[in-house]
Parts: structure tokens; sequence; C-alpha cells
């Protein structure tokens, strides 16, 4: 979060200064960027609870009633970014950003809850990779002829968790399984940040932004009859719902200004 507190004060610093008159961002412009992405996620994405009657571990001939409760937490990761912004006017630009492949950690934590019953597990199912492509309307508010430009911009995005992630959650010696299955979503975004010239009149530049990123792509776990590792045998459990997968992305690169 230490990130958050540098990248966004140093884009309003950049939209008081001023700057002699030796480059222009002006319509028709555009501008290949690339560099590394930080994706920073909630760190808990997804927990649900229900009561369930299961076989009463001291009495095979007995069940009891519990409340199984889950949750998915995400770690985060850095990877690559890649965009164009073409200027169709002073002041105004579309930009196209895309993040590749974001290898985020994922762990699933379960806990079973009864009479004289409280236990809580927690497995790693490794990492699955997410893509993150938006399209920005950005906005540049100093004049064009400025080395520094600070820009802010609202678009949409499209989140995709890599549809090949379906790994088992828990397995039983018999090869019985849970599985664990994700989706894609469109969604709303925002970012702030600024574009320096390397030096007066120069087409390579220095970026850094932030970017906030709204998602909810569909989550769907599926239990059955397996053997936790306490002992306790779930029946068959199914969910299905929305991640609330709403990530702060930051990035730092290195851009080319041209013309057409």
């Amino acid at each position: 979060m230490r990130t958050k507190s540098i990248l966004l004060p140093l884009a309003i610093a950049a939209a008081s200064a001023t700057s002699p008159a030796f480059a222009d961002f002006k319509g028709g412009d555009f501008i290949l960027r690339v560099g590394a992405g930080y994706m920073e996620s909630d760190d808990s994405v997804f927990s649900d609870a229900t009561r369930v009657d299961v076989e009463d571990p001291n009495d095979p001939n007995e069940t009891i009633r519990v409340e199984v409760g889950d949750s998915l937490d995400l770690d985060d990761d850095t990877t690559w970014f890649i965009n164009g912004t073409y200027f169709v006017a002073d002041h105004w630009a579309i930009e196209l950003y895309h993040l590749n492949s974001a290898d985020l950690d994922a762990s699933y934590n379960t806990y079973v809850i009864g009479e004289d019953i409280d236990v809580r597990s927690s497995d790693g199912l490794g990492d699955f990779e997410t893509y993150v492509t938006s399209l920005y309307v950005d906005w540049y508010p100093v004049c064009i002829e400025s080395w520094i430009q600070p820009y802010i911009g609202i678009g949409v995005n499209y989140t995709d968790i890599d549809q090949d992630f379906l790994r088992p959650v828990f397995t039983d010696n018999t090869g019985r399984y849970g599985l664990i299955n994700f989706g894609s979503s469109f969604g709303w975004t925002a970012q702030v940040g600024v574009d320096i010239e390397f030096g007066r009149g120069a087409n390579w530049l220095f970026n850094a932004s932030a970017m906030y990123v709204d998602a909810d792509p569909e989550i769907e776990i599926g239990v059955d009859d397996v053997i936790l590792s306490n002992g306790i045998i779930l029946d068959s459990v199914r969910y299905k719902d929305n991640l609330e997968f709403d990530s702060w992305i930051f990035n730092l690169g290195v851009g080319y200004k041209f013309s057409f």
C-alpha cells in the first residue's frame, strides 16, 4: 500500500509544474509504453458459510450439525504491461492497456464449527494467471508544450482468470476430490499517471501510473464426499458466486512518443 502514497502525490505535484515550451503532446501524437506492473488484489476475494449434516467422528451411525465456511485469499504479483495512447485532440487521448499474466498465489481456507468441534485448515492452491485489459479516456490538463504531462483517466476493463485453472481442493485415498473454477468479467476502472520526457524535446519518456480495477469474475467451488484432514466427511457442497476481485495496479515504465 505504500506505493499508492508515492504515485498519487507524484501525479498531483506534476500537475502544478511549469515547464519551458520545448515539447508538444498534441492531437495526432501516439505513445507506446512498456514496463512493470504490480497487481495488488483484495486479501480475501471470496468467503461463504453454510450449515450441513456430517458424520459424527465418534459415532458413524449418527450425524451432527456443523457450520462449514470457506474463503479464498490471494497474494500479489509483479508482471509486465504494454499500452498505447493516441491523442485524438489536444489534452484528450484514448489508451489501450494490457497487464499480462499476473500469477496470483491462492490459498483456500476452511473451517468446521459445531458442538465440541472447531477445526480450521488452509491449503495452498498454487497460482493462477490473471489478465487485465482496459480502455481509457485520458485527460491531460497542463499545456501541451510541457515536458511533464500528468493525466487522469476513466474507462472499462476486462479481467480474465485463466479458464484452464481447475484444480483439486480436497482429495482422499479413493481419488474423489473437490474442484474450483474461475471466470471473467467486465467492470469500470480509473487511473492517475504522469509522463516525463527524458530531457527537453526528447521522444523517449518515463511513465508512472496507479490504476483501480473493479471486477467480479465468477467462482465455482464443488466438494463431493471428501474427507478433511481432521477426519470429518463432507457431503456434496456447491458454491457459485462472484469474486470481489477489486485490485490496484501500479505501473512503472518507459515510452516512445511519435506522430503519424
